[in-house]
């Protein structure tokens, strides 16, 4: 490459073949016939390494042209994958019975995984405004992949997202890039993408890491309607009518909770994007619009994202879920317009609304005009650093506000009744169950935990400074054979949805109200995680 801060050889198709041929050799060496040949393609996509040179040290901020460098050795890394796996299917096609099978037969899952793995320097910066990321890595002219026949799963995810939530160093990828790549295989039968590389503001309690670790709001929105986009552009006819199911997971829940200061306003990232017109999306979220149109085609959904009502199919529109099973709906509490479905104890909601995103105010700083910004921030980290004499590291340090465990009605009920009213047999006739849920944290700022001092308000715990987090939602299990289905709530004691969504449900399990339970929260310092997930 070009410039003299990026150090990487360039991609080999002929380089990644003859790997997949060792490996699938030296598996077969030690394997049953029975079990022989390859059964995924994997990818772990490296980034080029930064050389942070004392005679020329890196910018403070990444440069386009650096990124665009970066990306284009990400993207040549696809290209040289595909095309080596392509070649490996050529070359299983042209095999006798009696070798070895290259590539594994039968019915299970082959999975394609492309692991993305963090971006590495020869001498990391002191400033870190190269920590976090916001440009998104795009696979270039994906129509231009071979189709790869045999892979039936297309698995994409940060490297090291089974050890850690941190998102330092971490490069994130396009949300439509899932999709393009999808249409790349054929015979694909799942989507499967447990982590979107989306993250929320995080409460550092040093000013000057919440200027380094900022998710910028312009960027953010226009990431969410690009896969709106992307959607639309692979619906219906480039998406394999192979694919029966997707795992999209745009956050990565924390198990002790995220960390972040509900107090503060949020964006809206709803309104219209900087490429877009203000009716492209009709004023709705492209996150669930997309969501939705991909609801159309498949059997098994599992979803983890911000979202609206507008995620379910509704009676005037004419769309349904028609194949639909198993839909799983985990929400954020936070809405995508900025607003929030839930409030403190005692009704506390600081932000109605979320604030409108402007291009002078809500973008990244160009290279010409960062100079006084970062040079103020640099001065502060190093004043922090200075007097900060805590036992943990200073980015280690939050300083979170999470007190929002009572439902708005106003916000909550209509996302409910959506839900309910998508599961009417006339538009899932297929489905077997859903649920809609959301975590719900309790984990005051020192302020507020003295306001609700031996108050009842405040969910139980042992200690001032213990998370305590309770899941929300509720259940629904279709009928088998001639009985009834259930509905089953995990609201609260002391909560209850307004009549009509109560009625809605009703009418899934046969009107009497016999067959829906309200089962008891449960409270817990922190939600169980599958690592193998991420693996």
């Amino acid at each position: 490459m070009a410039s003299q801060h990026i150090l990487a050889t360039a991609p080999s198709q002929d380089a990644m073949l003859n790997s997949l041929l060792e490996l699938v050799r030296a598996y077969n060496a030690r394997i049953p016939r029975l079990y022989a040949g390859l059964n995924s393609f994997d990818l772990d996509a490296t980034m080029p390494l930064l050389l942070n040179l004392p005679s020329a040290p890196l910018a403070c901020r990444e440069p386009p042209a650096e990124f665009e460098a970066v990306n284009a050795h990400f993207s040549a890394q696809v290209h040289a994958f595909f095309h080596a796996v392509r070649s490996l299917e050529d070359m299983a096609d042209k095999q006798s019975a009696d070798e070895l099978d290259l590539i594994r037969q039968g019915e299970g899952l082959r999975p394609v995984v492309i692991r993305i793995v963090n971006q590495s320097f020869d001498i990391y910066p002191d400033c870190l405004h190269r920590t976090f990321h916001t440009r998104r890595l795009t696979v270039k002219n994906p129509d231009r992949l071979p189709l790869l026949t045999r892979g039936t799963q297309l698995r994409v995810f940060p490297d090291r997202a089974a050890y850690s939530s941190d998102t330092a160093h971490m490069r994130p990828v396009s949300l439509r890039t899932p999709l393009e790549l999808a249409t790349r295989l054929p015979h694909l039968r799942e989507l499967d993408c447990p982590w979107l590389w989306e993250r929320l503001p995080m409460a550092f309690a040093s000013r000057a890491a919440r200027r380094f670790a900022r998710v910028w709001e312009g960027p953010w929105r226009d990431d969410r309607a690009e896969f709106g986009r992307g959607v639309r552009h692979v619906m219906p006819f480039l998406l394999p009518s192979s694919l029966t199911k997707a795992r999209l997971w745009f956050w990565k829940p924390d198990p002790g909770g995220d960390e972040t200061d509900q107090a503060a306003q949020m964006p809206d990232l709803v309104g219209a994007s900087s490429s877009s017109s203000t009716t492209e999306f009709d004023g709705m979220d492209p996150v669930s619009l997309g969501l939705r149109d991909l609801g159309s085609r498949l059997e098994e959904l599992d979803i983890c994202a911000l979202i609206t009502p507008d995620l379910f199919p509704s009676g005037g529109d004419g769309l349904s879920w028609p194949q639909m099973r198993h839909l799983k709906v985990e929400f954020h509490p936070c809405a995508p317009d900025g607003s929030w479905y839930f409030s403190g104890p005692r009704g506390e909601d600081p932000h109605a609304a979320g604030f409108a995103i402007t291009r002078e105010e809500h973008y990244p700083p160009g290279q010409e005009d960062d100079d006084d910004d970062d040079d103020e921030t640099h001065a502060l980290w190093s004043d922090e650093q200075d007097e900060y004499w805590g036992d943990e590291d200073i980015y280690d340090h939050r300083q979170p506000d999470m007190f929002r465990t009572l439902p708005i009605a106003e916000r909550i009920n209509p996302l409910l009744l959506a839900f309910a009213s998508s599961l009417q047999q006339q538009k899932m006739p297929s489905l077997q169950d859903a649920e809609l849920f959301t975590w719900l944290t309790w984990r005051p700022s020192e302020e507020r935990a003295q306001e609700y001092e031996g108050s009842d308000d405040a969910p139980p715990s042992t200690d001032d400074e213990e998370t305590v987090m309770f899941r929300w939602g509720v259940r629904y299990d279709a009928p088998q054979g001639d009985g009834k289905g259930t509905v089953t709530w995990q609201v609260g004691e002391d909560w209850r949805p307004e009549d009509e969504i109560i009625r809605a449900f009703e009418d899934l399990v046969g009107g009497d109200g016999e067959n829906m339970e309200w089962k008891a929260v449960e409270f817990v310092g922190e939600r169980e995680q599958d690592p193998d997930v991420y693996i």
